[in-house]
């Protein structure tokens, strides 16, 4: 099993919140990590996140397109929110909004819920972007479907923003906030309350242990992702797929019960 180099560590030490592993691993478990995030982002100082997800997978149906986001969390309130961190333009176009905005919906109701529900469940999609994707000069762009006529809230309960990095004022809470999306070392971010997880992620001496976990859990992944393809294709016993994916036979029934569903 290949270790993580010292060159990566290095890199790992350099990474700021907009480099995906250094992201994925700060916001990992880390409820307040996020809720404070969000608090920034939304306006609401009483925000409460009851759950945070990593590297989330969502597809409508075995068939459909996968789309895997980087942090996807829930409020108090019954909000979800899909967190993006987009280092290129071409990943926070308007057609991805409205392509995760759709999967999370679709997998907010179970089969034979009535879609009122959604009423109660609010779907919030963010990009935070490395560029200014919308060219307006805003450090924020919050979309709200609206009806054209009347200029009125079309009030769906679809929410996207962009929160645009590039920009540079830092003097709002909301600036504070991107100059420590993008800025290499913890002692300098404005939020310390903000900054404790990212000081002992590259303090180094958990760094190996934390990357070789990484990398170890995406070969897994990437085996379940191909056992799965297999077990779609329906040309495979289940025992042979197990034995080339490298995995147990217990979890290749368990991925295929979930197909199945």
């Amino acid at each position: 099993m290949a270790k993580t180099t010292p060159e990566q560590i290095r890199a790992f030490q350099r990474a700021t919140l907009m480099d995906d592993e250094f992201m994925t691993v700060f916001f990992k478990d880390n409820i307040p990590a996020v809720q404070f995030v969000l608090r920034i982002l939304m306006g609401k100082p009483d925000l409460i996140v009851k759950t945070v997800k990593v590297q989330v997978k969502h597809e409508a149906h075995r068939k459909s397109r996968m789309v895997i986001f980087d942090v996807y969390a829930v409020d108090s309130e019954g909000r979800h929110y899909d967190i993006e961190f987009q280092n290129r333009s071409s990943g926070a176009v308007p057609y991805r909004g409205r392509l995760n905005s759709a999967l999370m919906d679709v997998n907010m109701l179970s089969s034979g819920e009535d879609y009122s529900l959604l009423k109660n469940r609010e779907s919030v999609v963010i990009f935070i972007t490395k560029y200014d994707v919308l060219k307006g000069g805003k450090p924020i762009y919050t979309i709200e479907r609206v009806i054209k006529e009347t200029g009125e809230d079309y009030g769906d309960g679809s929410h996207i923003i962009y929160v645009n990095t590039s920009h540079k004022d830092y003097s709002t809470a909301l600036g504070k906030l991107i100059h420590d999306f993008r800025c290499v070392n913890p002692e300098e971010w404005y939020y310390p309350e903000f900054a404790g997880r990212a000081k002992e992620l590259k303090g180094g001496e958990d760094s190996m242990k934390i990357l070789d976990d990484m990398k170890a859990t995406e070969r897994v992944e990437v085996s379940e992702n191909i056992a799965v393809n297999f077990i779609k294709s329906g040309l495979l016993a289940l025992e042979v797929i197990a034995k080339n994916c490298n995995l147990s036979l217990q979890r290749v029934q368990e991925l295929a019960a979930t197909i199945s569903r």
